[in-house]
């Protein structure tokens, strides 16, 4: 026998019941919330569905309506190509990373046979939609670090008040941090010197370091190489210290750093490669062989089939770059790095965050930057940030 196909008033009338009886029931709820085109007390259609039933999967937020508009829009007028680079490199980091958050851990076949084109929500962690995870979290903990001048010690003080308090999250409670990074934290709790509470072990190789490193691509430009290698080890080595964490940092600091300047994706590349080559007083050696395909750009014409989207930081870098140089335009980018499955929040992440830089604010999808949760503080702290770079270029 079929199993019965209850109306949707069956459904919420047994939600009702159950919650009464004690159980604890998670209602999905759709983009309408914060539409201009929602009509009070009329959850099946609005003002854009007059003649019929919103799709199911809009009503069930299953995914994003193509008919959503924000009720209370986020406004940006920017009017320097700096601006517009910083804008797409942190608006494009955290668009990536909401993208991700829905499908984090689902395989590559799942993707393959449902790629994702569009924002979802729910899913992994039955976040509604614009929800983003600690990748961008902790990226935004540097960049506050940086407007309120810039120590260790702030930095330490603000991932503290993310973990224990909620800080900087998109909804005031943590609902996702990675077994090292928690760790760390704990230890700075404990009283153990910031830039040391990483580990430093051969198996402390994920990406929680390399997740949050972005912010330092715009300041790189005005300090010294023996400053920027000094300041990504320390700011790294607070969750992760061993230097195949701290390669892939300074790597893809200087990568983003190329583009911010106006350079292209290859030259870019050429300009990390050679970062890490020649600018470093022989301090990654040892770590060169991990990074062979990468560092001999292999990486970005392998087939799809092997490049491996796991949480390991190597296959995290080598997923991005794959994904920002097999692609033309934001979009593009994000969603392939999405559809590789695995850890698609942080890859997502941080190929939106290239990919934001070099194609500028302007060209993210502007139903996506209206979707993000927070949008305005993050636009008010994205704000000062680059106020805060525009000095230090004046100064530089």
């Amino acid at each position: 026998m079929a199993d019965k196909q209850y109306t949707i008033g069956e459904k919420w009338a047994a939600d009702l019941e159950n919650i009464k009886n004690g159980a604890h029931v998670d209602t999905a709820v759709p983009q309408c919330e914060r539409c201009v085109h929602k009509v009070k007390g009329d959850a099946l259609h609005c003002g854009k569905y007059a003649s019929e039933m919103k799709p199911q999967d809009v009503l069930f937020a299953q995914k994003e309506c193509p008919r959503f508009e924000s009720a209370d829009p986020l406004k940006i007028s920017l009017s320097t190509d700096l601006e517009k680079k910083v804008y797409g490199g942190i608006f494009g980091f955290v668009i990536g990373d909401m993208l991700g958050v829905p499908v984090e851990f689902s395989a590559r076949a799942e993707r393959d046979k449902d790629p994702v084109r569009e924002l979802r929500a729910y899913g992994t962690y039955r976040q509604p939609f614009g929800a983003w995870s600690d990748d961008s979290s902790l990226m935004l903990c540097l960049i506050d670090a940086f407007n309120s001048g810039f120590d260790i010690e702030t930095l330490k003080q603000n991932m503290i008040s993310y973990y224990t308090d909620g800080a900087f999250t998109p909804q005031g409670k943590m609902f996702d941090i990675g077994i090292s990074t928690a760790d760390a934290i704990r230890r700075m709790i404990q009283g153990v010197p910031a830039a040391e509470c990483g580990g430093n072990g051969e198996r402390d190789n994920g990406n929680g370091s390399l997740m949050r490193i972005l912010p330092l691509a715009f300041i790189s430009p005005y300090i010294s190489r023996n400053d920027l290698v000094t300041l990504v080890t320390a700011v790294s080595s607070m969750t992760h210290r061993h230097m195949r964490s701290v390669l892939a940092c300074y790597f893809y600091t200087v990568f983003a750093e190329s583009l911010f300047l106006g350079r292209s994706l290859k030259d870019a590349y050429d300009a990390a490669i050679n970062a890490v080559n020649h600018e470093c007083d022989h301090c990654f050696d040892l770590e060169k062989s991990a990074y062979r395909d990468v560092l001999y750009k292999k990486v970005v014409t392998l087939d799809r089939r092997r490049i491996r989207s796991t949480g390991y930081v190597v296959d995290t870098l080598e997923a991005v770059l794959w994904a920002l140089f097999n692609t033309s335009s934001y979009e593009d980018a994000v969603l392939a790095a999405v559809n590789l499955g695995g850890d698609t929040d942080t890859i997502a992440a941080l190929t939106g965050g290239l990919a934001g830089i070099y194609y500028g604010f302007d060209q993210l999808p502007d139903h996506w930057v209206q979707t993000v949760l927070q949008k305005k503080k993050i636009a008010d702290m994205t704000g000062y940030f680059a106020d805060y770079v525009q000095h230090l270029k004046k100064s530089a």
